[in-house]
This record gives C-alpha cells, structure tokens and sequence, in this order.
C-alpha cells in the first residue's frame, strides 16, 4: 500500500494534505499547540484520526501508537531543548546587560580622563607658551648675567619638572656645570623643553644620549660639541658632522669613528663627581647592604638582577619599572627613584653593586659612569664586560658574560672579598686623576681654546 495519501477524508480540514502534513498537525493537536478550525473537543479529533490511521495503514495498534508516542517523545524533547535555549538566551541577556554597565562605566570613566588629560594639556599649553615668552628675555639676562665670562650652554635629554631627578643624565649635566663654572665660564644646563632657546652661546654641549639634537646655526659665533655618552647605535655619521666637534664615550669608538667624518673626533670617557663619589673614611665591620643594584629596569630584564634574584641573593634594588618583571620578588625593590646626592652613601655601606650595560653600549666599548662612581667609593663591582672596560681596570672589577661567569663572580667575591675590596678602593687616585668631572671639564676647555670661533 502506497505510504502517501492521495486525499485524506478524517476532516474536512484535512483535505488535500499530504500525509506528512497530517501527522504534523495531530501531534501538534496531542500537544494542545494546533487547533483546527472545525469545532470539537481535541481529543476526539486525536482519537478519530488515530482510528482513521488504523484502518489505512496495515499496521498493528500497538506498533503506531508506539511510533504516534515516539513523535510526540521526540517533540518534548525538543521543547525542553527550547526551554534551555531560552534560559540561556536569559543568560545571555543578563550578561549583555552587565556588559553594557561595563561599558557605561568605562565610557562615564573616559569621560573623566579626558576632562583631566584637556585640563592638563591646558596647564601645559600656557606652561610652553610662558616659556616662549622667557625665551625672548634668556638671551639679554644671561648677557648681563655672564659678564666678560664665556656662557656655555649644556643641552641635557632629561625632561623639565620633578621627573628629570630620575635621569642620569641630569645629575650628570649639573656636576659637569659645577666644575665648568669653576673654569670661569657661565653656565646653563638647558633640558629637552629648552633644547630650542637661542640663548647666544658661546658654546653648546650636546649631551647625546637618546634624544637627537640639531645645533642652531642662526648664532654664527658658537662652537657645537657632541659629546656623544651612550646609545652610539643610534648616532649616524651625518649627525655627528652636524656638530663642529664630537666628543665620544670610548676610545676604540672614537678611533673607528674619525675616519668616517669630516669633523675633529676626541675620545672623551664617561666620569664620576669625585667631591660625591669617594671613599669611606674607614672601611666599616659590617655592612648595611649585601649587593645592590642602581638602576630602572628599562623595560627589559636586567640579566644580573634577574639571575640574582633567581638565585635569592641578598639584593637591594633603587629603580623604576620592576614591579612586572620581579613580581614574585618585590621585597627587593627599596625605592623607585633615588636622589644622586643619596647614592654615595649607599655604595659606602654595602657589599658589592652589580651593573650592566645597554648592549650597543657594550658593543661600541662605552663604560657607564656607574662603575666609576662605584670604585670612587671602594665598592667592588660585579658587571659584564668589553675590551675596553677591562683595559681600564684589569682586576678591579668582577666580570661576567655568561649565568656561569657571574655565578662565578659571586663565589669568587665570597671567597677572597678583603682582597677584592682592597683592589676595588686602590683605583681611587686614578679616577681622581682621570675619570673625574673636573678632568673633564678641563679637557672641554682645552678643546674649545683649540677649536673655538671665540676664544677665551
């Protein structure tokens, strides 16, 4: 017997249905989900199709009301599966609406940052703008102020506020200008906000670290010395000869770099302030620090403090941007920033410093001025090195390449420190004598007497 209907007479609304369609529709009807138009209680309409059904098709009772049963289990089932669906719809829409509070927060909190960042853009706006104003009135008060004396212009790469006693190269600007002073000459460290200020200088001094300066050549009459104290990689050759002299932290650097330009090249090496870096007046029993390190973390992890913390060396740190890198070690970090003026002091009281040095610094043979300060004071270094650096100091400091080397470092510093302290304090008189601030001011003088298109 063929399974399709032709025509189906249970109902009249049944007519011209396929058979398929009827089925949907009586369970649907078992269901209480279809009601028919004809009118009538549903079940006997349920009842009388099922009875209809049996005399079509050849089947047993029990064998069709067993499939009708499946249907209608199958169609429960998918109504739970439903239900789930709205449940999780529910979810969903309460999750979407603790979402959008997020968001609502988020955009109420931006609102206020902006209002905060206009604010302090408006501060800064009418700061540069008074400045400007100043720098229209600089030229004619230093000329009073100078007298018969050279004005010397220092161009430092720290930023203008209470950041700048966080940079090195600060601390490094002022001790030069105090010992220049000394020379006789009037002297003025401009930070990066005034690297723009004609002042009608005599002289300029570019403290090249990692900002680019471009001398002013409107003043006909200055001397422009680059002196060139780290980050060489990122100096070109056509920078250097935008200076009249270039002055370079290293003398294999120096020496490679002359015959690339056309302007004079001295070696001139980084130095320590000897009237703050100096020794103990006596060596003390014990210390107040075991190993210290002096420095930000730069954003990268600093191979010697980390492989010291690894290892729970007894390390103090004073630096900026370590709280992500030792975060399972934060009891090492003292402070993040630290006076130069309280260095001293700490290098007097304690064990041993480790240091390292930016890698194209290490590569070009730039020694950081960190090592001389540290020695000044007799404390023994631990630090990575070059060719240069051991030139300079053969045994005086500890060096390392490698994890193994600088394990090494640390047995050797346990082992034989009396005889290592005694090696770190002898180099006093030559960095006294050489590796000074006021060696090199001197020398810069010298220069400018050579070079200068105003004598002195």
């Amino acid at each position: 017997m063929s399974r399709k209907w032709a025509y189906c007479t249970v109902r009249p609304f049944f007519r011209g249905l396929h058979y398929t369609g009827a089925l949907d529709i009586m369970i649907n009807m078992k269901m209480g989900r279809y009601y028919p138009p004809a009118k009538g209680d549903i079940m006997f309409i349920w009842t009388a199709v099922k009875n209809k059904l049996r005399k079509f098709i050849p089947v047993g009772r029990t064998y069709l009301d067993n499939k009708l049963n499946a249907l209608n289990n199958r169609f429960k089932d998918l109504n739970n599966r439903f239900k789930e669906l709205d449940k999780d719809v529910k979810r969903a829409d309460k999750r979407q609406g603790k979402l959008l509070e997020d968001l609502r927060q988020e955009m109420r909190q931006n609102s206020r940052d902006q209002i905060k960042a206009i604010e302090e853009l408006k501060k800064y706006i009418d700061q540069e703008l008074q400045r400007r104003d100043d720098w229209g009135k600089r030229a004619s008060e230093i000329a009073r102020n100078a007298g018969d004396r050279p004005v010397w212009v220092l161009k430092c790469p720290a930023p203008e506020g209470p950041v700048k006693v966080r940079w090195g190269d600060y601390a490094y600007a002022l001790s030069l200008k105090r010992y220049l002073d000394r020379q006789g000459i009037y002297t003025i460290v401009d930070t990066r906000e005034d690297w723009d200020c004609e002042e009608n200088a005599d002289v300029v001094v570019a403290l090249r670290g990692c900002h680019f300066y471009r001398p002013d050549r409107r003043n006909s009459k200055c001397l422009y010395i680059m002196w060139n104290i780290s980050h060489p990689e990122m100096v070109t050759p056509e920078e250097y000869e935008l200076y009249d002299v270039v002055c370079i932290c290293s003398r294999r650097y120096a020496e490679e770099i002359a015959p690339k330009v056309k302007v004079p090249v001295f070696p001139l090496l980084q130095c320590t302030d000897t009237e703050l870096f100096y020794p103990a007046e006596k060596q003390p029993e014990t210390y107040e620090n075991d190993y210290i390190f002096i420095g930000n973390s730069r954003g990268v992890a600093r191979r010697c403090v980390v492989w010291a913390a690894a290892d729970k060396l007894p390390l103090k740190i004073w630096g900026g941007g370590w709280t992500t890198i030792l975060a399972d070690n934060m009891d090492l970090i003292q402070d993040s920033e630290i006076e130069n003026e309280k260095i001293p002091d700490i290098y007097r009281s304690s064990k041993a410093t480790l240091n390292d040095h930016w890698k194209d610094m290490l590569d070009c043979h730039f020694v950081n001025n960190r090592i001389f300060d540290a020695l000044a004071c007799g404390l023994p270094v631990i630090s990575d090195c070059c060719d240069e650096l051991q030139e300079i100091f053969p045994d005086a400091v500890l060096y390392y390449n490698t994890k193994e080397d600088f394990d090494k470092c640390i047995e050797t510093l346990e082992n034989n420190y009396d005889e290592i302290r005694a090696r770190a304090a002898a180099q006093w008189p030559m960095i006294r004598e050489k590796f000074s601030f006021e060696t090199r001011a001197r020398e810069l003088v010298e220069i400018v007497e050579k070079y200068g298109k105003k004598s002195q």
